[in-house]
């Protein structure tokens, strides 16, 4: 597999705010992780709005990504959480060779989003975690545990809104999420996604009392 580099913008390195080596990430995540930091390994604990939240402030300041085995990643929901889909790869079933795939885009993007069809084994772990960190990528784990990940994303708990009574619709999910990896753990509540997919910030106050919510506690 041949993929043309694509890395033909500095993002991370003039952004303003930004200490050399970093590459943007959305507001509501600064709390979390100032930036995704070149060569690193970031474990999202579910697939969804929180991973492609970390492909949309790189891709919006300049980086090019790439979302591998996330067929739900589709481009309307990418768009809503704020990805610039020109910048944007999907190789929505990479098949038996998924670790080859994913080695050849971390030396052509700077962003690399990946649920593994199967867990991985050690040599591929080892191998896909120095490919990134050679190559000065990032590479994003979702729905599955990475050993060595640099920062661990976890949702540890959240509430939907918008559903009553079993009846209405779902409008936005908000969760709290907390970050690990070096120095003590922080967290945040984000909307993940508000009701127009985006993802922001969600304080207590952010709920409407009136508002009829699920609320879900996740383990672990």
């Amino acid at each position: 597999m041949t993929v043309p580099a694509f890395r033909d913008s500095p993002a991370g390195s003039g952004a303003a705010g930004l200490e050399a080596g970093l590459l943007p990430v959305l507001p509501a995540l600064r709390s979390l992780l100032p930036g995704l930091r070149r060569g690193q390994v970031v474990s999202v604990d579910e697939i969804g709005a929180l991973a492609t939240a970390l492909v949309a402030g790189a891709s919006e300041g300049g980086a090019w990504c790439a979302a591998v085995g996330l067929p739900e990643c589709g481009v309307l929901a990418a768009a809503g959480s704020g990805v610039s889909l020109d910048r944007l790869m999907l190789v929505d079933e990479p098949g038996e060779r998924w670790a080859e795939v994913v080695a050849v885009l971390l030396g052509a993007v700077e962003v690399v989003v990946l649920r593994p069809p199967v867990r991985p084994s050690v040599t591929e772990v080892r191998r896909l975690t120095a490919f990134a960190r050679r190559h000065g990528g990032v590479l994003v784990v979702a729905g599955m545990p990475w050993e060595g990940a640099q920062v661990r994303l976890r949702v540890v708990s959240s509430v939907w809104t918008g559903l009553g009574d079993g009846h209405g619709h779902l409008r936005g999910r908000r969760a709290q999420v907390v970050a690990e990896g070096k120095g003590p753990p922080r967290a945040e509540w984000l909307w993940l996604p508000g009701p127009g997919g985006e993802v922001t910030v969600a304080g207590i106050a952010a709920v409407d009392d009136h508002e009829p919510t699920v609320e879900l506690s996740v383990a672990g």
